[in-house]
């Protein structure tokens, strides 16, 4: 999951990590990576990577390159993301962007590339994001509001473990959304958010990869 490497250095700032005050709009977009905070869990400290469309917990980041990019191409191992004015996206290289929504189901889902229409054909909603920068001694926090949400949620796979597929804890969410199929196995968490240097992943500032798959 790549994640152990990189959170020793994240344990003084989360040992006091109260989340930051949530702005419901922010203008600057700083490329951030997720970890999922949630004292005495499995998922606690863990790495939120982009795979398969959707966002996990215990998944490695999926990532793609053309051929032609070849040497240019950003190692594509880290997830990250930028969020400002209500939304989000993925900082990944490919034109068009890639944007990220939540589904009716409160799956936290991302397009793939060339698929800017694709939130409107999934009913998706793209906007009630927030993100609270961090300072020198608090990690930032990662939020969505809309759809009646109250968190973020891990919700485990059908034997109760990993890996854990992240949703929205929104309003009406039911057993048959969640990969387990049971709505109470699934945990709440704050989503922290680390900028590249604190994590140590930075790609020379730029985009953690190309695209992702």
């Amino acid at each position: 999951m790549h994640s152990s490497l990189v959170f020793t250095s994240l344990l003084p700032l989360l040992a006091s990590a109260n989340p930051l005050p949530l702005e419901p709009r922010q203008s600057t977009l700083n490329p951030f990576t997720l970890i999922a905070g949630r004292s005495g869990s499995p998922i606690h400290l863990s790495a939120i990577n982009a795979n398969g469309e959707s966002f996990w917990i215990g998944k490695n980041t999926a990532s793609y390159c053309p051929t032609d990019v070849g040497p240019d191409c950003p190692t594509g191992i880290y997830t990250e993301l930028l969020a400002g004015d209500g939304g989000a996206s993925m900082y990944a290289e490919v034109p068009g962007g890639q944007i990220v929504y939540v589904l009716p189901t409160g799956a936290l889902s991302f397009t793939l590339a060339h698929a800017e229409g694709q939130p409107g054909e999934n009913n998706g909603t793209t906007t009630g994001f927030s993100f609270a920068p961090g300072t020198d001694h608090a990690l930032g926090v990662f939020s969505f509001s809309a759809l009646g949400s109250t968190g973020f949620l891990a919700c485990p796979a059908k034997n109760g473990t990993t890996p854990w597929q992240v949703f929205a804890d929104v309003e009406g969410i039911k057993d048959c959304d969640v990969p387990g199929g049971n709505v109470s196995a699934c945990l709440g968490f704050v989503a922290f958010a680390a900028s590249g240097d604190e994590l140590g992943t930075a790609n020379t500032g730029g985009p953690a990869a190309w695209q992702y798959s």
